[in-house]
């Protein structure tokens, strides 16, 4: 098999867009959540939200005589969302490339605006403006990645669970490899390249958010990335994945003549050095893809970053065999976990399964996999815990890490050998 860029792309250039071609409201970039913002300040306080003055107090949830939530089960806070739009330089490109951003949060408000999740599906449970929580501080973020052709917000059972547990979550739509395509649409392999510098760019943003963004000192340096499907990859390739740039190369004749080549070529150098970013502590891939982009020294065993590799054991888009067993056979890091659920399909890390007409039936959404409810809750409920664990070092969730007892009967964990 080929390992050119492009003919490695071609599995994850499978994965179907989560719309609907003919509907014409699908195909507009929509940000309708309720809050709007201008670049690089999120309107997150405004809206139609009356909401009082939050007094901070822990909610009943959270009071000594409360039971906890149990695992995978909502956490104690209402969720807040918003959106915003940032600009960066991206390698090689001549104009700054635009990216709209996905907050969701805790907050203490009880409504808010509509929120409309890529201008498709309508979230009541989800308040859109709401300020954050008035007790909000050093609260830990996840960024997530979403996969091709996919939208933001398309794994909103696991943004919005992390966010009822008191974690901020930012997500890119990642422009030009969206459902909705913009941003100039570049050629699908650019986006190996694109993806992990979108994800630094979202984290030098969230790092230096300016004094009138409602999160700005609200956030510690507590940083992990999740993705599913090509967010896997570039969860993986900004976690510290090395690339086999010399594999790369081998199928391109001197002088280059397809674009293709002539793209690897000119970027090899930016390849080599790789996109790994070390302020993060967690890595959280689902169903990830990239297993003959990463190779060489030191390929996989680059990512020295705790991870959670999830992937299914009936995944038509990226099998097994051709992606999640080689990527996971490459990770070496001590702390890392695989859970793989052997009936569940590429779809079932998505909520692509629980829409009105479910996008991936036949790898993930019909009634011979595992129900999609099933699934996530053990992926948050695990995701949680690791989360816990790596990022903040917080130790309640040892007994579901170290030994299971939740889920057993769907997942098959292993650790790295």
């Amino acid at each position: 098999m080929s390992r050119s860029l492009w003919l490695c792309l071609c599995a994850v250039f499978a994965l179907s867009a989560c719309a609907d071609d003919d509907d014409p409201g699908a195909a507009q970039a929509s940000l309708d959540g309720g809050a709007t913002a201008d670049a690089g300040a999120a309107d997150l306080g405004g809206g139609a939200a009356d909401l009082g003055e939050p007094d901070g107090d822990l909610p009943d949830a959270l009071l000594p005589d409360a039971e906890p939530p149990g695992p995978g089960e909502r956490g104690p806070y209402a969720v807040g969302f918003a959106t915003e739009t940032i600009e960066y330089m991206a390698p090689d490109e001549a104009e700054p490339r635009p990216l709209d951003l996905h907050w969701w949060y805790p907050t203490d408000a009880t409504e808010g605006d509509r929120v409309r999740y890529g201008n498709l599906l309508t979230r009541p449970e989800v308040f859109g403006g709401a300020p954050p929580r008035d007790a909000l501080a050093d609260a830990p973020v996840l960024v997530f990645s979403h996969g091709n052709g996919g939208f933001a917000e398309q794994s909103y059972f696991f943004t919005e669970f992390l966010s009822s547990h008191g974690w901020v979550v930012v997500a890119p739509d990642h422009t030009g490899n969206t459902f909705a395509p913009g941003g100039g649409n570049p050629p699908i392999y650019r986006f190996f390249e694109l993806r992990p510098t979108d994800i630094i760019a979202v984290l030098d943003h969230v790092d230096a958010l300016p004094a009138e963004h409602p999160l700005a000192g609200r956030l510690s340096a507590a940083r992990a990335l999740a993705g599913h499907s090509f967010g896997g990859y570039t969860t993986l390739a900004v976690g510290g994945a090395g690339y086999d740039v010399d594999g790369l190369l081998a199928p391109c004749p001197m002088p280059p003549e397809s674009d293709e080549c002539q793209y690897v070529v000119a970027s090899q150098d930016r390849y080599r050095a790789g996109f790994g970013d070390d302020r993060l502590q967690a890595l959280i891939p689902m169903t990830p893809a990239g297993a003959n982009l990463f190779g060489g020294d030191p390929g996989l065993a680059g990512i020295e970053t705790p991870t959670l590799m999830m992937t299914a054991g009936r995944d038509a888009t990226l099998p097994n065999p051709a992606e999640g067993d080689p990527l996971w056979a490459g990770i070496t890091q001590a702390d890392s976990l695989r859970l793989d659920f052997p009936n569940a399909g590429h779809f079932t890390f998505s909520d692509a399964c629980t829409l009105p007409v479910p996008v991936g039936v036949g790898d993930g959404c019909d009634e011979s996999f595992i129900e999609p409810v099933q699934a996530h809750a053990i992926i948050n409920a695990y995701g949680l815990a690791f989360l816990r664990r790596h990022v903040l070092g917080d130790e309640t969730d040892a007994a579901l890490l170290d030994a299971g007892g939740f889920g057993d009967a769907d997942v098959v964990r292993s650790t790295p050998e």
